[in-house]
């Protein structure tokens, strides 16, 4: 019996994950299915931290004032 989307908490991503890695039978092309997603995920994350940065003109001088600076502002 095939399970549904609607009969599982699984999304659909998950599922045509889960039918490719079905597919896979040797260790060697389970790392590369990883690799590629790691390089997916990887470059969403790079596109969305390069999109904050621009969008709050940061650099890495900023940065290292942020994280080095003495900003605290005083309780008096």
């Amino acid at each position: 019996m095939e399970t549904t989307v609607a009969n599982t908490p699984l999304n659909t991503v998950q599922l045509h994950l889960l039918k490719v890695f079905s597919v896979t039978k040797s260790e060697e092309g389970l790392k590369e299915l990883q690799t590629v997603l790691f390089d997916y995920y990887r470059n969403k994350l790079k596109a969305q931290t390069d999109e904050f940065w621009k969008k709050n003109n940061l650099d890495n001088s900023k940065m290292e004032e942020i994280m080095y600076g003495h900003s605290r502002i005083s309780s008096k």
